[in-house]
């Protein structure tokens, strides 16, 4: 261990590691089993898989399910040498138990072997193998195959003795009760690779290669990595790729993430947006903070690029040199003031020499996503309170339902802003016009089954006909915010539009069948109403 270097130390995080997937040897431990016993954070569906463990008996089925590198392998490991005398374990459902035969007949002769020795068998399978299973499994277990049909159609196991735990119902990233961090296991990750005692390894060697002057780039990232402030800061920008992009965060993707953002070809700071072949930083481009434009930022660009006189500018590149990250005056190279952005923004709500990059602070608020997480948790929590139902009134009416009205009659500017009137069609010069009166379905709200981390579900009732329920992700929420103060959709608003005009057409169906209906032609209003089997028709205006 002593004569380790942190670079070294580190390469237990990248994907290309030896120990980046979990087997069961019986090889003695070295320095690197120590320095990844160091980084284990027992995961919420590791506390329900091993309180299930403890209930099993018969010929019980235990499937643990997920994604590939989610963390399957290293859960059923660590309970293996429990267990292992009393259950049938196979940690990898996509290998097989000799060459001529296929990953479907392993698990079959599995099945059967279970039936035979009326042991619990324990399986880390991949959703795509069981999927695969229900369809290609021998007939002689169709029951079985029947039973995981029903799970991956409804979530849930149809029979008592065979078990199924998922990761994607256990998200590592989600809005949190107390809303300290969108990622409880990410952040105690980054603490136990980076808490400043003598008991972390990883640490100690830092330290050592810190006094010899080594690897500085790597010693500033280290201890950037540190800081509390900054791994929210991170923390915050995948669950915006979780939310954004959908994309789903495994263990391993997590562990490769900090090895690049140590060890990339930058600082921390650059690493995190730049990211080459990293499947994760590929998704935080668009988050990239020196992508941001305002008045403030764009200055600081100029002034920084003309090499402008600017003496507190100077003494706070003076204190990153002092934590080992140099920013040359006299050098000034193309990509220099984006990367101070992308620092002002990570170290945001650090302290640093004179604080120089506070100035920028407000510049990368992240209230859209506060706000969102605000809205996502009335929904979740809403029990028909009259504080939380004004809260969401709030919501539904100033904000979702003024959206969609806006959008449903962008191509009636004359009743853009009428209230609970959505424009149907036009002939001619004549614009065909319903009253509709659209409201929060908060009933619904109350009786919501289902909710998953990523979106909430929104209830709307046009007159008293329940609308379908709407899925609101955080694209379609900020096109909402944006659609209310006069932003008008273009081509990168696909996805989200393809939403809204589900939601329109959802209203229009039902204000179609309406007993009045108005037409607008030119300055001319009339009303249509229908009165027993005639049509009443008057003009407004």
């Amino acid at each position: 261990m002593m004569t380790m270097t942190l670079k070294d130390a580190l390469s237990v995080l990248a994907k290309s590691s030896p120990f980046s997937v979990k087997t069961i040897t019986h090889r003695k431990k070295d320095s690197f089993d120590f320095l990844k016993e160091q980084l284990f954070v027992r995961q919420e569906i590791e506390q329900e898989f091993t309180k299930l463990l403890s209930s099993l008996q018969g010929n019980e089925v235990v499937f643990l399910c997920g994604s590939s590198g989610d963390g399957k392998s290293e859960i059923l490991t660590r309970h293996y040498g429990e267990f292992s005398d009393r259950f049938n374990f196979h940690l990898d459902a996509t290998h097989s138990f000799a060459p001529h035969q296929s990953a479907i007949e392993a698990l079959d002769e599995l099945f059967d072997k279970r039936l035979l020795e009326q042991r619990p068998l324990i399986l880390g399978i991949n959703i795509g193998m069981l999927a695969n299973y229900a369809k290609e499994g021998a007939e002689r277990h169709a029951g079985i195959r029947e039973v995981i049909e029903n799970f991956l159609a409804l979530g849930i196991s149809s029979e008592a003795n065979i078990n199924f735990l998922d990761f994607e119902k256990y998200p590592k990233f989600r809005f949190s009760k107390n809303g300290d961090t969108y990622s409880e296991f990410a952040k105690e990750l980054m603490v136990k690779l980076t808490s400043q005692n003598e008991n972390n390894p990883f640490y100690k060697i830092y330290c050592k290669d810190k006094a010899e002057g080594r690897d500085l780039k790597l010693i500033a990232n280290f201890r950037l990595l540190s800081l509390d402030s900054v791994q929210d800061v991170i923390i915050t920008q995948l669950f915006k790729a979780r939310l954004v992009k959908d994309q789903f965060i495994t263990t391993r993707a997590l562990l490769d993430l900090l090895h690049h953002l140590l060890l990339g070809p930058g600082y921390l700071f650059d690493n995190l947006y730049l990211g080459g072949e990293n499947e994760l930083v590929q998704r935080l481009v668009d988050f990239d903070p020196a992508r941001i434009h305002t008045q403030a930022l764009d200055q600081f660009v100029l002034r920084y690029e003309l090499n402008l006189p600017d003496i507190e500018l100077e003494t706070f590149l003076e204190g990153l040199a002092g934590v080992y990250i140099l920013f040359d005056r006299q050098d000034i190279k193309v990509g220099d003031a984006a990367s101070l952005i992308r620092l002002f923004s990570l170290i945001r709500h650090e302290a640093l020499g004179n604080d120089y990059h506070h100035k920028y602070r407000n510049e990368f608020d992240e209230s859209l996503l506060r706000n969102y997480a605000d809205i996502w948790t009335l929904h979740k929590q809403y029990d028909g309170s009259t504080e939380d139902k004004f809260a969401l009134r709030r919501f539904y009416i100033s904000e979702f339902i003024a959206a969609v009205q806006r959008y449903a009659n962008r191509n009636a500017p004359e009743i853009a802003m009428v209230r609970n009137e959505f424009f149907l069609g036009e002939f001619g010069s004549v614009k065909l016009v319903a009253p509709v009166e659209v409201k929060g379905d908060y009933e619904s709200i109350q009786s919501k089954k289902d909710f998953k981390s990523s979106q909430f579900l929104a209830y709307l009732k046009v007159f008293d006909v329940s609308l379908e329920p709407i899925a609101i992700s955080l694209n379609l929420f900020e096109l909402i915010y944006k659609l209310n103060r006069g932003y008008r959709p273009n081509k990168y608003d696909k996805n989200a539009i393809v939403l809204l005009d589900e939601i329109v057409e959802q209203i229009t169906d039902v204000a179609k069948s309406s007993p009045s209906l108005k037409f607008y032609d030119g300055q001319k209003v009339y009303v249509a109403e229908l009165e027993e089997d005639m049509i009443a028709v008057s003009g407004v205006a």
